[in-house]
């Protein structure tokens, strides 16, 4: 018996990539690389494969091979093979050479994606991406320009700089904590304060205070502290000479943002500085990593890219855990340093936000806090930095309140937090819901995380319901 078969039965229609003219694999090391390369010859698909070493020289006669073996061995012949396209996978910095010395369309892969299997070898690695290039399992890369990357290597050694001196910091702590001073308990021990009686306790004198052991200091420790003090002040001058160099490199280049478009670097920075909480600094993480808006279909995508967007675990229809990838690291931590210092002061809608979130949540509300708002920093900089624009809080809805059915407090049933609500003048469940969300009801006379929990419960019981009611 035939069955007739719909197209609504032959499910959803998506195209994928055709396999392409051939397929090029390279696995990288410090000494040399591993290149495999896969040529249609009629039906078949053929494969070269060939060691070269990392020499600039090597290299490029890596790249004429590559293109002789192609342009020798298809059959048919490949009319178009520039640009050159091949996956390589990523290894630190060694195959940056490769990419430099290649250029054409590189697709940089993870080690951990591109060779699951159980067996490895240079040869494998190689082979199996190449037929991932072949098949085009993996989407170009962006190549860093050398103008960005000598940008990138100030940065790094602003940031070597600024984690050496915080490093003397903490020893210079940790040796003055030996001999019993806990002045770091109340202030750094590089402020003006504490570094003015260390040194004088360094050249003999004592300064009474509640925080200051009468013994002071043995000679070899005072005149090591005082060296570390020299250390700590030069690390400080090569920070702030760097910063002043990527700033002005920055400010004087000129931008992609897209669709054929540039901006002056010193206009960009005007734009980002409109952003709440975002600084030189953290703007200039920015430019310096994101590079282009270009790179990226959607704000997700760089939320994910900035380490501040969770992925789904999904099997059989359901999420069954969410995961925090880890990201761009640097971009990453300048976000949620600058969503902490807005939630601190909660002076900006987007701080009162945040401070709401950390406030309703028992467990985690800092942390959940910092990510969200993170979150929305790393989109709002993107279509400040897309867009050519200032920041503005016209199209934002922080307090997304859901609509409950109003109902007296009473009827709420929330036990012995009823009076305490009431008492903060909260008569219906919408007063309530409202007072949730928006931050206040956290910060109301005798609320605690036990009620807060309560109201949280409840919400999430009521709000389904009331939707569906709202329909009908």
């Amino acid at each position: 018996m035939s069955v007739a078969i719909t197209e609504h039965d032959m499910g959803e229609r998506e195209p994928i990539q055709a396999l392409k003219d051939y397929g090029v694999g390279i696995d990288t090391h410090s000494k040399f690389i591993a290149v495999c390369v896969l040529v249609k010859e009629g039906a078949d698909v053929i494969k070269y494969e060939r060691d070269f070493l990392t020499s600039w020289k090597a290299l490029l006669e890596a790249r004429h091979w590559i293109v002789e073996v192609i342009r020798t061995k298809s059959i048919p012949s490949v009319i178009t093979i520039e640009p050159l396209h091949y996956s390589i996978e990523s290894t630190g910095t060694y195959h940056l050479p490769v990419l430099k010395a290649f250029g054409g369309t590189p697709s940089v892969v993870n080690p951990l994606l591109a060779s699951p299997s159980r067996r490895k070898t240079d040869k494998l690695d190689a082979k199996l991406l190449a037929y991932q290039n072949m098949t085009g399992l993996w989407p170009e890369s962006f190549v860093i320009s050398d103008e960005i990357q000598e940008l990138r290597v100030i940065m790094r050694q602003r940031r070597f700089h600024l984690q050496m001196a915080t490093s003397i910091s903490n020893r210079i702590n940790n040796f003055v904590l030996r001999f019993g001073h806990t002045l770091g308990s109340v202030e750094s021990v590089t402020s003006l304060k504490n570094r003015a009686l260390i040194e004088d306790m360094c050249d003999g004198q004592f300064i009474p205070s509640e925080y200051v052991c009468p013994d002071g200091f043995p000679d070899e420790v005072k005149s090591v502290i005082k060296t570390m003090y020299s250390d700590y002040d030069l690390h400080r001058e090569k920070m702030h000479e760097y910063s002043v160099k990527a700033v002005k490199r920055a400010k004087a280049m000129t931008w992609d943002i897209g669709h054929g478009r540039s901006v002056p670097g010193k206009e960009l920075f005007a734009h980002f500085l409109t952003v709440p909480g975002i600084g030189e600094m953290t703007a200039l993480v920015w430019l310096s990593q994101i590079v282009t808006p270009a790179r990226f279909k959607t704000a997700k995508q760089v939320s994910a890219y900035c380490g501040c967007d969770p992925s789904l675990k999904v099997s059989a229809g359901k999420v069954t855990a969410q995961t925090r990838r880890k990201g761009n690291q640097e971009i990453h931590y300048a976000l949620v340093k600058c969503a902490s210092s807005l939630i601190q002061k909660h002076s900006e809608p987007l701080g009162q936000w945040g401070y709401s979130i950390y406030k309703r949540n028992v467990k985690g509300g800092w942390k959940k806090a910092c990510s969200a708002v993170a979150r929305r920093l790393a989109v709002a900089l993107y279509y400040v930095h897309k867009l050519a624009v200032d920041f503005s809080y016209e199209k934002y809805n922080f307090f997304d309140v859901p609509s409950v059915a109003v109902i007296p407090i009473e009827r709420m049933h929330l036990g012995r937090f009823e009076k305490t609500l009431k008492s903060n003048g909260l008569a219906t469940s919408q007063d309530v819901v409202n007072a949730y969300f928006n931050g206040q009801l956290a910060n109301a006379r005798g609320i605690g995380k036990r009620c807060l929990e309560v109201v949280r419960v409840w919400i999430d019981q009521n709000k389904e319901f009331s939707n569906r009611e709202m329909k009908h």
